[in-house]
């Protein structure tokens, strides 16, 4: 089909859609807001598929804030884009003769409710509660998913994951992890003075470098802290700088725990507990800093999240294909996304 015919279509499929009429009324006009193939999206349709995010937005963000009117943009504008992907999806299935039974919707609704431990009117009550779909909408968000799972399993069945890419995942998603939970960091410090002589500041990184080397050796951090460090507010106590709250956890905001100085952060992320750093400067000082407690991590061991570093692997592969496989879709079918 030619691209002459492609927009005649869309253009009836358009006008077909926009003039809905009332009886003693003006015409109303529905806006067009993207046409895949031969199908218009409606405004109105992506506004109610958006509702949930936007409900969500509006229980976080207070009215009338610059934040809220942009963060609500960028919901609709995600939500076509999401919109056309799943047209251009259902086209494919189309050509394949592809269809989700009541039954298939079925079982995957048993399988979020049993994920969730929970029975399925309960589970409805609460996408209800949360979202504010009811149980018809809920079954055409699932119909979508199962569809979609069934278009992207034959990429699926061909994906490969290797033992050093899950390592790789298990080691990005504890590094992650430590961006939000709990730690205890410890210093040593070292006063260089705003002004200090080359030759002072290489004698005192000769003694910092000292220090780390003892430290690492099996020195008590503390003893070490108590003889060496400059800093009189912490010498006595090891070191010790009290339990802290990385940055960009979601409690930073609460206060109930203090931050660290990011220079400081930044490194005490990259530390297992009881490691020791290389000295660095911070501000006008020479600073070895350690880790000497963590909130404790569900990733104990490689081993016992191997099956699900696995998954994590093969999910975000499938991702890749499936963004590829969209992209190209879009290249041989005629989209009009006019938000």
């Amino acid at each position: 089909m030619g691209m002459k015919l492609h927009r005649f279509l869309a253009a009836l499929a358009v006008m077909a859609a926009v003039l809905v009429p009332r009886p003693a009324e003006a015409v109303v006009v529905e806006r067009v807001v993207a046409v895949v193939g031969e199908k218009a999206i409606l405004l109105t349709d992506v506004r109610k598929r958006a509702r949930p995010y936007i409900r969500r937005l509006y229980a976080q963000v207070p009215p009338g804030s610059p934040q809220r009117a942009g963060a609500e943009s960028k919901i609709m504008k995600d939500m076509l884009e999401k919109m056309v992907d799943e047209e251009l999806e259902q086209l494919v299935a189309l050509r394949q003769n592809m269809t989700v039974t009541a039954a298939e919707v079925d079982a995957a609704l048993r399988r979020v409710s049993r994920a969730n431990n929970i029975p399925l009117s309960k589970l409805y009550e609460d996408v209800k509660r949360n979202t504010g779909m009811g149980e018809i909408e809920y079954r055409q968000e699932m119909r979508r998913q199962v569809l979609e799972g069934k278009l992207l399993n034959r990429f699926a069945q061909s994906l490969r994951v290797n033992k050093a890419e899950a390592v790789k995942m298990f080691e990005d998603i504890k590094k992650r992890e430590r961006s939000i939970l709990l730690y205890q960091p410890a210093w040593i410090v070292f006063r260089l003075g705003k002004d200090a002589a080359p030759e002072v500041k290489k004698a005192r990184m000769a003694l910092a470098r000292q220090v780390v080397a003892d430290a690492r050796s099996g020195v008590p951090f503390e003893e070490l802290a108590a003889n060496f460090s400059e800093d009189s507010a912490t010498s006595q106590k090891g070191g010790d700088l009290g339990v802290r709250i990385p940055s960009l956890s979601p409690r930073a905001a609460t206060g109930k725990f203090k931050l660290l100085a990011k220079e400081l952060e930044d490194e005490a992320i990259e530390l297992e507990r009881g490691q020791i750093s290389d000295p660095f400067i911070f501000k006008e000082a020479l600073v070895i800093l350690t880790v000497t407690q963590r909130q404790p991590s569900r990733y104990v061991s490689f081993e016992a999240v191997k099956r699900e570093m696995i998954e994590r692997v093969r999910a975000e592969k499938l991702q890749r294909v499936k963004e590829k496989w969209l992209k190209d879709l879009r290249k041989r079918t005629f989209v009009d996304i006019r938000m």
